[in-house]
């Protein structure tokens, strides 16, 4: 899978298949690290930076939450 084919699908931009929807629920978990790390290792940020770094975490946690319940809900069997 191609990187502009993940972050496309990822804004939703593009219809993913089941195996790159997983994988962009994947990679999604562990983009949103790079928002929190910085707020648990450094202390200097001021509080309007704090807030940005947790909306864009939110934000991207909601999102792989979303493509991960999608593949969920196609895998399971009635």
């Amino acid at each position: 899978m191609s990187f502009m084919l993940l972050c496309k699908g990822i804004i939703g931009l593009e219809t993913l298949t089941g195996r790159a929807r997983k994988s962009a629920a994947e990679w999604c978990f562990l983009i949103s690290c790079l928002f929190i790390v910085p707020l648990l290792i450094f202390d200097g940020f001021s509080v309007p930076v704090k807030i940005l770094l947790q909306l864009c975490w939110a934000i991207v946690v909601v999102r792989a939450a979303f493509l991960a319940s999608e593949t969920w809900k196609k895998n399971r069997k009635p």
